[in-house]
């Protein structure tokens, strides 16, 4: 007599099943059997590998071990639809066989499409799209993680608990047969901390690292390489070959590295060596790039693969670019004003020497030599001010101040250098506050000089100063020659000169040394105009108190 449940386990369904649970059961037998003598990692793979055919029918697995010291991942072997691919190596980040380490979680995705991680570039295969289902199980030994187990099928709800309780009963069952294997196979001490260090360099090296291997895939990559890629944490780039057939498989940004890498990858294919060899990449942002490469060779000198070190060198370019910049003008206008200087020299000694040289002949060729010294001074202050700048080093010394009186004493001197244009304040009797008075009167006589000059025809140059609550704003008005809309975003750039400007004396520097001082005090320096004839109002805030204070 049967009951109900009987009855139900009698059908042909119920007997498939429990068909399918022997044979998984068996497997499990035999994988655990297997794993109690000794292996070496491929022998190890194949058992795995084997069994799990059985146990789970999935299209691609693969077999990755977890190297604590460098955060590595290490791919020892995978299959897909029976076809063994490249392994390699790839640094920890967001996909998910890290959240798996990191996590000591196991993890089951029955529809990648709409719960899955982002991938940007397929994980070492060829298949179109993207696997639909997959389970990954960490391989756990006492308090570590040594690896992960992964399933993958291209349908969707291809797996369930019951598969992924499965891989798990596997994956103890690995996880003791790797620490079996890595202590047995342990090397010397000296040996295992000379391996753990070079892990650890190459993982934090600055440079880029990739090894490709002798069909140009990529086998291992460091943090700084997946940066110079332009792919997140998330992105798995691991086996993709680096050819122009697959550049439509490279994120935007990678895929221009990817472009440039692969005719290098082809020279050192055929044996070439590539030394700091310098390429400045087109796109958005000005990237330059050196690269170095070797071929690697295997004990019987066949070609395995080669090493590329990639090396972002834009910073050092820049700073050799400006260099060249400042030494032009430390030729040009520097050696203006000092052959002034030096003309009217020799022009007083020649009064001098014939008896002609008068009171107002000798006042109007000193006041010649110290005006050309003062913009001399103003000169050699904006280089200094760059080095700083660009340096990170421009520092400031702030203290308690009244910036009216320092407008005013600065409207002043200003005043006497003209008698074309009138300078007019108008400002709260006290403006007081926390700054660097030094800096400050930089800022002011670069604006108030700059509107004497762009204002040839001479007018009214006009300062307002607004005190509020949390900070003061400062406004430099001319009626001068004004400037373009197209040229308002380009005016603090370092060496810009307006269209209307490139006839007057000046090397481009003064604006962009003074939204540095003001930024560095918090503040926003910025240009205002009506377009070309109109002249310019420049303003700038400042905070109450300073960055340095706050």
């Amino acid at each position: 007599m049967m009951d109900a449940d009987d009855s139900v386990l009698a059908t042909p369904l119920a007997a498939a099943e429990g068909v399918q649970w022997h044979e998984r059961l068996s497997a499990l037998r035999n994988l655990t059997q297997e794993l109690t003598r000794p292996l070496d990692l491929d022998e190890l793979f194949g058992v795995i590998h084997r069994e799990l055919a059985t146990i789970l029918r999935a299209e691609a697995f693969f077999f990755a071990l977890f190297h604590e010291a460098s955060q590595t991942v290490e791919v020892v072997r995978q299959v897909e639809s029976g076809v063994e691919l490249a392994g390699g190596s790839f640094p920890v980040g967001s996909g998910l066989t890290s959240q798996v380490i990191s996590s000591r979680r196991s993890q089951l995705i029955r529809r990648w499409s709409e719960n899955g991680p982002p991938v940007h570039v397929q994980y070492a295969s060829q298949t179109p799209g993207l696997p639909e289902s997959a389970i990954l199980a960490p391989l756990v030994y006492g308090e570590h993680v040594l690896g992960v187990l992964a399933v993958y099928s291209y349908q969707p709800d291809s797996f369930d608990r019951n598969d992924l309780l499965a891989l798990e009963v596997v994956a103890t069952q690995t996880a003791m047969a790797v620490a079996n294997l890595r202590h047995s196979d342990r090397p010397d001490v000296q040996t295992q901390r000379q391996i753990s260090e070079l892990e650890a360099i190459l993982a934090s090296m600055a440079d880029a690292l990739l090894i490709v291997d002798a069909a140009g895939r990529i086998i291992r990559l460091n943090h700084a390489a997946r940066q110079l890629l332009s792919l997140n944490d998330a992105s798995i780039i691991l086996g993709q070959p680096l050819d122009r057939e697959h550049w439509g498989n490279w994120p935007l940004g990678a895929q221009e590295v990817a472009e440039t890498l692969a005719p290098m990858v082809e020279a050192l294919q055929r044996g070439e060596v590539i030394a700091d060899t310098e390429v400045d990449l087109e796109g958005p942002g000005r990237r330059i790039l050196s690269f170095t490469g070797t071929p690697l060779r295997d004990a019987f000198g066949t070609f395995s693969g080669s090493v590329l070190i990639v090396r972002d060198v834009t910073g050092r370019r820049e700073v050799e670019d400006l260099k060249d910049e400042v030494l032009s003008i430390a030729s040009h206008d520097l050696r203006v004003p000092v052959a002034v200087i030096k003309a009217q020299a020799q022009l007083l000694r020649r009064l001098i020497d014939h008896n002609k040289a008068d009171i107002g002949a000798i006042d109007e060729g000193l006041g010649s030599i110290v005006g050309q010294t003062d913009h001399l001074s103003r000169l050699l202050t904006l280089l200094l001010d760059l080095s700083r700048i660009e340096a990170g080093r421009l520092e400031l010394a702030p203290a308690p101040m009244d910036l009216r009186l320092l407008i005013s004493r600065t409207i002043k001197g200003m005043q006497a250098t003209t008698r074309r244009h009138v300078l007019q304040l108008r400002a709260p009797q006290q403006v007081r506050g926390n700054w660097d008075e030094h800096r400050l009167q930089e800022v002011l006589e670069n604006l108030l000089a700059n509107a004497v000059k762009y204002s040839p025809k001479g007018g009214t140059i006009g300062v307002q100063v607004r005190a509020g609550k949390r900070s003061v704003t400062v406004r430099v008005n001319d009626q001068g020659i004004g400037l373009d809309l197209d040229e308002m975003p380009h005016v603090f750039e370092r060496f810009y000169r307006a269209k209307g400007t490139r006839a007057l004396e000046g090397a481009g520097l003064g604006l962009y040394v003074c939204q540095a001082i003001v930024a560095a005090h918090g503040g926003r320096l910025w240009a205002e105009s009506a377009g070309s004839g109109h002249g310019s109002t420049f303003s700038f805030t400042l905070p109450h108190a300073t960055m340095a204070d706050a």
